[in-house]
């Protein structure tokens, strides 16, 4: 793997108020509109010291918070200023608590409610030997094209599919249906395949048929890996291009690597970061770079780097989703 190269000087940020948050109205991808649609969760965060079974923490650190990556990345979106509506499904007993959650980061709630299950769940369990996660995605798994409104699809100049939950339960059919669906009015399309296990349970081959017509696509490596069966990220890259005009690949702390259909791959280096919590920083970089390539698409390195600039503050938080 390419090594990480040093970054440049991270810029300053403008501030503003605005409902307690400081705001980035002035930088690249004000006045463009977002659409998000995609899991909205409720997660059981675990700090521990225990690594096996029966292992006992008295001091473990358990934290509960809103989460789902469409979540996170709409709220990250909602923080830095951008016009931003988000479609996700709760239970019927969550909808208001999840729509004041939004409504308090910036974001337009247009939430769907299933009175036959419950709002998805997530639990991540950290210690030294590593994060483990377990997610159900209930309700937000029953998320299809019919609950996305096609005049929030006709106002959006960018829409993002994003999600394990969304994904990982509806088959091939559910993903072309939603990209089918965010391509009926003129907005570019951006996708997140979100997990490794939603790339297994459709298969990767199908996986990539239905995401024709995305614009861009946003893995991590371990799901560029997966979609494509390669072993390095620059040959995942390659053939990823084949299927998507543009894809963003996340490398953790050795930054990211952007592929174009036809161009050499061009590699942008992760932004410095003290990490309390990396849960979240793909979801945070994803609403970075969407609303930096919203106005200027040319520039992708520069969305790049702005994605990385939003993950490495994400970092800083637990649970992912900006402070409000």
């Amino acid at each position: 793997m390419t090594p990480p190269i040093e970054p440049p000087a991270r810029p300053s940020r403008p501030e503003g108020p605005r409902g307690g948050r400081q705001l980035a109205g002035r930088r690249r991808g004000a006045g463009k509109r977002f659409l998000v649609v995609g899991d909205l969760l409720d997660a059981v965060l675990v700090d521990t010291t225990a690594t096996a079974v029966g292992d006992d923490d008295p001091a473990a650190r358990i934290r509960h918070r809103p989460a789902g990556a469409a979540g996170v990345t709409a709220t990250w979106l909602g923080w830095l200023g951008a016009d931003v509506d988000m479609v996700g499904r709760v239970g019927v007993d969550d909808v208001y608590r999840h729509e004041r959650s939004l409504l308090d980061a910036g974001v337009r709630p247009h939430l769907r409610y299933d009175a036959q299950t419950s709002t998805g769940a997530l639990v991540s369990v950290r210690s030294d030997a590593g994060r483990t996660a377990m997610a159900d995605g209930a309700a937000s798994a029953s998320l299809t094209a019919e609950d996305v409104p096609e005049e929030l699809v006709a106002r959006a100049d960018i829409v993002h599919l994003t999600g394990g939950a969304l994904f990982g339960s509806g088959g091939a059919d559910r993903v072309a249906a939603l990209v089918a669906r965010a391509r009926t009015g003129t907005a570019r399309v951006a996708l997140d395949p979100s997990s490794v296990a939603a790339v297994r349970s459709i298969g990767a081959s199908s996986f990539l048929e239905a995401v024709h017509g995305v614009d861009v696509i946003t893995p991590n490596q371990a799901e560029a890996l997966e979609l494509t069966g390669e072993a390095t990220p620059s040959a995942a890259v390659r053939v990823l291009t084949r299927h998507v005009p543009l894809v963003v690949l996340t490398l953790g702390e050795y930054g990211v690597m952007v592929g174009r259909r036809g161009r050499p791959a061009q590699t942008v280096p992760a932004t410095p970061a003290t990490v309390v919590d990396g849960f979240g920083a793909g979801d945070a970089f994803a609403a970075g770079f969407l609303r930096a390539w919203a106005t200027d698409p040319v520039r992708v390195g520069a969305a790049a780097r702005e994605g990385a600039r939003v993950a490495a503050r994400a970092v800083g938080f637990v649970g992912g989703r900006p402070p409000v």
